[in-house]
């Protein structure tokens, strides 16, 4: 419990200018990206809610490993489901059209079964939307696992077709960017 209430600080240890960041624009960007397969959205490790859960509350369910995140997120009314690493995730066979993971992969040491449960929960012709760190972003957390270049990103799961990938902030794909903005991340869009 120990990890989950040092991880649940730094959750909630967001700046203001790095909440307004994330929910104001970033979770648009990605939010967007996955209204292009349907209207229902599963956030993949949703932490605190501070991104896409919060942002649209209506549309999205939480899933979370973090117990204290989980009963924080519920207490704002958002929907938010517990998880465990390696337990079916607590959701229907096609329950959602996309699944967003948003600077969570880079988390796990071996995505395959989270990648995996993402293509039950969702149905066919689903999206998937996960977003990485950059360089310079990805040496800023200790809990980060795995760094993801955009090579990486290409064969990552035979259930999910790479269709595109970009940047945020600025949509232009920079190592440059990646080196010097913490806030940099690439974005790869899939498709079932």
């Amino acid at each position: 419990m120990a990890d989950y209430e040092q991880y649940f600080s730094h959750l909630n240890s967001i700046s203001r200018l790095g909440f307004v960041y994330k929910r104001h624009f970033a979770a648009q960007v990605l939010y967007h990206q996955a209204k292009c397969f349907g209207n229902t959205f599963a956030e993949i490790g949703c932490g605190t809610g501070n991104g896409i859960l919060g942002a649209y509350p209506k549309q999205v369910v939480g899933f979370e490993i973090n117990p204290l995140a989980v009963n924080y997120c519920n207490a704002k009314n958002f929907d938010v489901r517990l998880i465990d690493e390696n337990s079916k995730y607590p959701a229907h066979d096609g329950e959602f059209s996309a699944c967003i993971l948003d600077n969570v992969l880079e988390h796990i040491a071996d995505p395959a079964f989270l990648l995996q449960e993402c293509s039950r929960i969702t149905h066919e012709n689903s999206g998937l939307i996960i977003a990485v760190p950059g360089d310079k972003g990805y040496t800023c957390d200790p809990d980060h696992k795995k760094h993801y270049k955009e090579a990486d990103l290409i064969g990552l799961s035979p259930d999910w077709r790479l269709i595109k990938t970009f940047s945020l902030p600025f949509m232009v794909k920079s190592d440059w960017l990646s080196s010097t903005l913490s806030q940099y991340c690439l974005v790869a869009v899939y498709k079932k």
